[in-house]
């Protein structure tokens, strides 16, 4: 009988060390941690794409409805395109309008005036900045090639999509 306590004693202590730690263990709360934070991201990349795809709609429904007067970056600075959060989102949303058949919206000014990494910038820029109105006329040209001289980008090689893009803004 002495044999047997001096074993199950501390046998049974070592287990439930054993199992405390296990039920308060780091892992069960790291992975409920986990989990929190895939549901956040999950929730943020919907988010995210619910915006994308929003601007999207709202730049085909004005492009549709005034087709043969807008261009596409008029189209995406009026459906709100500098409320995007990266440039990412913004090269999203402008695949998609040229994807469902419209010009690209910086056709003819990138990447010689605006490189890509300067979308969102340069739509911030062109709707707060005084004197422009980026959702008609040929105002944004004139700030694209402002912001290719702000930023000491040079003159781009071949200027013949600016220049036709310039004829057809002014056509319309």
């Amino acid at each position: 009988m002495n044999a047997c306590v001096l074993v199950m004693v501390p046998l049974l202590a070592g287990a439930s060390v054993f199992l405390v730690r296990w039920f308060v263990s780091p892992y069960p709360i790291y992975m409920q941690v986990r989990r929190t934070l895939d549901t956040l991201t999950d929730t943020k990349k919907e988010e995210r794409a619910k915006a994308i795809h929003g601007c999207f709609e709202r730049s085909a429904a004005i492009l549709k409805q005034h087709h043969s007067l807008l261009l596409s970056f008029h189209a995406l600075s009026r459906a709100e395109g500098h409320r995007l959060e990266s440039n990412q989102e913004v090269a999203e949303v402008c695949d998609l309008i040229q994807e469902a058949g419209y010009d690209h919206p910086f056709e003819g000014i990138s990447p010689g005036y605006v490189p890509e990494k300067d979308w969102l910038p340069f739509l911030k820029y062109v709707k707060h900045a005084p004197n422009i109105n980026p959702e008609e006329g040929k105002d944004y040209l004139d700030a694209a090639d402002r912001w290719r001289q702000d930023h000491g980008y040079p003159l781009p090689p071949d200027d013949a999509d600016f220049v036709s893009l310039v004829e057809r803004t002014l056509l319309r």
